[in-house]
């Protein structure tokens, strides 16, 4: 039996922007400390802004590239824990997250990525989760949160699993990074469980409940022609419907957020003939 994990073992990655001190991490640990965890926290910022630490546990790289996939493959690259979670900074922790983790990964040897749950501020599942544990496959990969992924860095590191760099926050397509870095996870036979257990509290909204902004559709289709090839236009069709039928958009919208739609998918397959993307899949 491998030896039990200890509270050092876990390294919390925390992506940030234009931050001159660690003063935001104090609100994500209500009930501690920041010092008492082992962080490694990424800066993207510019020269006026850059983080000094003066805490043993927590480390910093100020970074002056943009996006939020590229934040989180700098710490995956940097990050020395045996466990590492990923964590934004405007979340706040549970009290004993930090045990409930390590305890999974204990019991859970042969699997790589174990996800968590997110409670909202109001003190509701952020999604409609399932009570029991599972193995998580492609189709359960959508709706997870970046905030509840934990992995062994060393796992991922042997079979070079990254986020992709087109998509996410801040890069071209603004969605679903934890998406492709779960799919090429999965596709490199690494093995994803779901844990019933909250670790983090987020507000209710987040930026990709913006259903029915340009960035959104744009991006959107731009990943399902990823995953689906040319069942995208089906794709577009019915989810533009989908916005008409809800009431995010009136009909007189239709046409211009179809023609965003197709601008995703027209500006990806220009990225898929470049072969950019390649070190991705």
């Amino acid at each position: 039996m491998a030896d039990e994990f200890k509270k050092s073992d876990l390294e919390i990655l925390v992506a940030t922007t234009n931050r001159s001190s660690l003063d935001f991490l104090i609100p994500m640990f209500p009930f501690a400390h920041f010092s008492q965890f082992s962080i490694l926290v990424i800066n993207q910022t510019d020269a006026e802004n850059l983080i000094i630490s003066d805490y043993e546990n927590v480390r910093v790289i100020n970074s002056y590239e943009k996006g939020l996939s590229k934040s989180r493959n700098l710490a995956l690259k940097n990050t020395i824990g045996k466990v590492a979670l990923i964590a934004d900074d405007d979340v706040v922790f549970l009290p004993g997250f930090d045990s409930k983790i390590l305890e999974a990964h204990q019991r859970n040897a042969d699997y790589s990525i174990i996800c968590f749950q997110t409670l909202t501020s109001e003190n509701r599942p952020y999604i409609s989760y399932r009570k029991e544990q599972f193995w998580m496959k492609e189709k359960d990969f959508r709706d997870v949160l970046s905030i509840e992924l934990t992995f062994k860095p060393e796992d991922l590191q042997k079979k070079n699993i990254i986020f992709n760099e087109y998509f996410g926050l801040g890069a071209k397509f603004q969605d679903a990074e934890s998406l492709f870095f779960l799919r090429r996870a999965n596709y490199n036979q690494l093995k994803v469980l779901f844990c019933p257990e909250n670790i983090v509290i987020h507000e209710a909204f987040s930026s990709s409940d913006d259903v029915a902004s340009d960035r959104l559709i744009y991006a959107k289709m731009a990943g399902f022609y990823k995953r689906y090839n040319s069942v995208a236009y089906f794709f577009l069709v019915k989810f533009i419907f989908f916005l008409v039928r809800k009431g995010y958009i009136s009909f007189k919208k239709v046409i211009p957020k179809f023609k965003t739609g197709l601008k995703g998918i027209q500006d990806y397959k220009k990225l898929l003939k470049s072969k950019l993307e390649n070190k991705y899949d």
